[in-house]
């Protein structure tokens, strides 16, 4: 039995199209998760509401809104008195929000502000062109001043709470109409990315000589799509938060980022974990010699 060689052609398009499915995989599965989770509005609000008493929610919120309030106490240039009063009254606030931020009224203000921030977010842009993104937990003003009252510790005399501090602009009007032009395109890019992905992974593995080989081979890009999966995941992570407000919308911004993705970095380690598997598998396979050419001829003497 003598191996009837495939044309070079063949298996060099092979390894083209595996490189196409390694890079179209993750653009894929990204993509599929922000229609899914971050730009879905109900799947969004289910998140948001879950996250109203996380505890890293309630300490984001409190902790901004301290440092904003002893900021505004501060002033540009401080002297040595006015740094040490905005330290007293930031931490008078930071205890305040406190007991504020583990109430019932404080979840539901949560699902309501970052409700209309999302809307807001992946609406089309017309009129809602150069909008800025906002967090308004101003309803909670009259709380805040009675719990500080309530704590009953010595403040400048000329301290007033200003509702302004529970603002938090998480992105400015230029960014988040940048935001809004992605968030229409995803679908169409992730119909585009999902077919290259299936069609070229169709392709490498018909076009390969050694069909076992193929399946190993694309069994190893698929954890290599993965690490790229996470890698481009956290990459858009780093730009969005880079791209949040200076005053405080980043750490805020941070943990929403980080509870909607959660599901999608655990299912890349997953399928990382399966590519892995299946390579082994396979690799055993063919060193055992169940794997053979496709095509076999015989061939005999004249």
């Amino acid at each position: 039995m003598v191996e009837r060689r495939a044309p070079r052609w063949r298996g060099i398009l092979s390894w083209l199209f595996l490189l196409v499915f390694c890079v179209a995989l993750p653009v894929a599965l990204l993509t599929g998760w922000a229609r899914m989770v971050a730009i879905d509005s109900a799947a969004f609000g289910r998140t948001m509401a879950d996250m109203a008493a996380d505890g890293r929610v309630q300490d984001a919120v409190g902790r901004v809104v301290a440092a904003r309030v002893a900021a505004t106490v501060s002033g540009d240039n401080p002297t040595a008195t006015e740094a040490l009063q905005s330290r007293v009254v930031g931490e008078v606030v930071r205890e305040a929000m406190s007991g504020i931020v583990e109430s019932a009224e404080f979840r539901d203000i949560w699902e309501t502000t970052t409700g209309g921030a999302h809307r807001l977010l992946v609406a089309e842009i017309g009129e809602n062109r150069g909008e800025p993104v906002t967090l308004d937990f101003t309803p909670l003003t009259d709380n805040i001043q009675a719990e500080i009252a309530a704590l009953d510790l010595e403040l400048p005399p000329d301290f007033s709470f200003d509702a302004e501090n529970l603002r938090i602009q998480v992105f400015d009007g230029s960014i988040a109409d940048r935001i809004r032009l992605a968030a229409q395109r995803v679908e169409l890019v992730f119909l585009v990315s999902m077919a290259l992905a299936v069609v070229s992974l169709i392709l490498s593995i018909g076009l390969a000589h050694n069909r076992l080989a193929a399946l190993t081979r694309a069994s190893f890009g698929l954890t290599l799509s993965m690490v790229a999966l996470i890698a481009l995941l956290l990459t858009v992570q780093g730009w969005v938060m880079g791209k949040t407000g200076t005053e405080g919308g980043a750490d805020v911004a941070g943990v929403i980022l980080d509870a909607l993705s959660q599901g999608l970095r655990v299912a890349a380690v997953a399928l990382a974990v399966i590519g892995l598997l299946l390579t082994g598998a396979l690799a055993g396979v063919r060193a055992l010699g169940v794997g053979t050419p496709r095509r076999l001829s015989a061939s005999s003497d004249a």
